[in-house]
């Protein structure tokens, strides 16, 4: 059968293998103190040296693939096989385990990974224990046979092994880990589920599940009730960007609870979110699950899988949401409201323009001719870039990251908008109030802060509850009478306390801001508020 260690190191289990399966006896290349003893024959020697050489089989029918993410260590690892006389049963590559992808069938994986025994490895190897069941759900006829000392292992890839072994490697007790998979003469179906092959008559009645992953019926019942609702959705949607000129909208938005995903289209391409909600797959089954759900979602919406993007929501805590999660780089510029933005849908959580505020970002134009604007945590300067071309004498774009404070500048070059009406500055947002309190300069402001923030960059952590009031009081001291912030937040819990702002004439326009392909979802709340005169 196919062999392969993932995490070989200097080679020594598949070398061992290689022995093992060509019937090379231990110790064949070297020498014995016992030859040397008077009570032995030496011929003795010599016979059991040729016994032992004419046993030896050919080169094995597959040879062993033995993968590290360190080019040193495989080089010595080809060194050890070269000297051991199995280099050429063994074919070792630099490779990282997350491309893991053989393309053989009812192999064995052997391997015994990092144990991180190291206080600095312990969350580095706990991520990759993690991942352990996602790669190897890649394949679903192989068995797995994995030694490590990690106590909650079997915790960590969501399975309990078919069968355990304590050993001990030095003083350091392990656990060698054995999940049996599907035996030789058995296919895979296309739902990843395993069943008999019906040309093997010895098999035609097994029906074998994957080690790691699968569907269940009731998974395949989900796909089939979100791809209903897609279809219903985008037979009405898809004619936005002829009828309303909207190109970049909301597709599906958690309709079904037991599928908690939001898909929204920019043009020609998907970008897909999963929300964390409790379920009984394990992490390899939703994984395949979450394959499914894509798929039927390229399918219906025909999308190819090359311009869809899947990203994993979770409560954020600090400026997670803004943080790369990949570096791929796939950028597109599209259209909104008459004026051209670019996204990037694979490297962030977000991709550069929240689509929910849409109208709000409409309302900006609408309100911002001859006036000047604040656009406080401007993130990419999407209401910048409407502000500016709604004819606003200046716009200054505030934030902290130098990276959207470069992304607001292009997108306000892609509309052609004169750079000198557009003011970016690299600075906290509050530090910046205090900065300039109290002159009154703007007349008009966006205020789209984040959550929570626990930045480097910052001496005190930012929560929203805790600091909306004096942040709009702040705000407030730098507003001309009579003007207007526009202030945003899609934290659901938050509670907005107009009592201690008697000075501001606040109302809450959530309704008029929500665009129909977010409605009933609670996805922001916005208030227009009034500085007196």
């Amino acid at each position: 059968r196919p062999m392969l260690d993932p995490f070989c190191g200097t080679g020594t289990i598949c070398i061992e293998a290689a022995m093992i399966g060509r019937n090379l006896a231990p110790g064949l290349h070297r020498t014995f103190a016992a030859e040397t003893w008077p009570v032995f024959d030496p011929s003795i020697w010599v016979q059991a040296r040729e016994e032992a050489h004419a046993l030896v089989t050919d080169d094995l029918a597959e040879r062993i693939l033995g993968c590290d993410i360190e080019p040193q260590v495989v080089t010595m690892a080809q060194r050890h096989a070269i000297r051991a006389g199995v280099a050429d049963s063994i074919r070792f590559q630099t490779k990282p385990f997350s491309d893991l992808a053989p393309t053989t069938k009812y192999g064995c994986l052997i391997t015994n990974p990092p144990y991180g025994e190291r206080v600095e490895d312990r969350d580095s190897v706990a991520n990759l224990y993690h991942a352990i069941p996602l790669v190897l759900r890649r394949l679903p006829t192989w068995s797995f046979f994995i030694f490590t000392s990690w106590k909650d292992f079997e915790s960590l890839v969501g399975r309990r092994a078919d069968r355990r072994r304590k050993l001990y490697s030095g003083n350091l007790a392990c656990t060698y880990y054995q999940f049996h998979g599907p035996r030789p003469g058995t296919t895979v179906s296309p739902a990843g589920s395993v069943v008999a092959d019906p040309a093997d008559d010895d098999t035609a009645s097994v029906s074998t599940p994957p080690v790691f992953g699968g569907l269940t019926d009731k998974g395949r019942a989900q796909a089939e009730i979100f791809a209903n609702r897609l279809r219903r959705m985008d037979r009405h949607r898809r004619r936005w960007p002829t009828r309303r000129g909207i190109t970049c909208y909301r597709v599906y938005n958690r309709d079904v609870p037991e599928v908690p995903l939001m898909v929204d289209r920019y043009e020609d391409c998907l970008h897909i979110g999963e929300y964390q909600r409790p379920h009984d797959r394990t992490p390899a089954e939703h994984a395949d699950w979450l394959d499914l759900m894509v798929d039927t979602a390229q399918q219906v919406l025909e999308v190819p899988p090359d311009r869809t993007f899947v990203k994993h929501r979770q409560r954020q805590r600090g400026s997670l949401q803004y943080e790369r999660v990949a570096d791929t780089g796939f950028r597109r510029v599209v259209k909104e409201g008459g004026l051209r933005f670019e996204v990037n849908l694979s490297d962030y959580l977000d991709t550069g323009l929240f689509l929910d505020h849409r109208i709000t970002r409409d309302m900006v134009r609408t309100e911002a001719t001859g006036k000047v604007v604040l656009n406080l945590f401007a993130y990419t300067g999407a209401f910048s870039v409407y502000a500016a071309a709604g004819g606003a004498r200046r716009v200054t774009s505030v934030d902290l990251s130098p990276t959207y404070l470069d992304w607001a500048a292009h997108n306000m070059a892609l509309n052609d908008l004169p750079p000198m009406r557009h003011q970016p500055v690299r600075a906290d947002a509050v530090a910046f109030l205090a900065k300039h309190a109290p002159t009154p300069t703007y007349d008009l402001a966006i205020v789209d802060p984040p959550t929570y923030s626990n930045s480097k960059r910052t001496e005190e952590d930012w929560d929203l509850q805790q600091h909306h009031v004096s942040l709009l009081q702040a705000l407030a001291l730098l507003m001309r009478p009579g003007g207007v912030i526009y202030f945003s937040t899609n934290f659901r819990r938050f509670k907005f306390d107009e009592a201690s702002l008697p000075d501001l004439t606040c109302r809450d326009i959530s309704d008029r801001t929500v665009p129909e392909d977010f409605a009933n979802k609670r996805t922001h709340r916005c208030w227009r508020i009034a500085v007196r005169p």
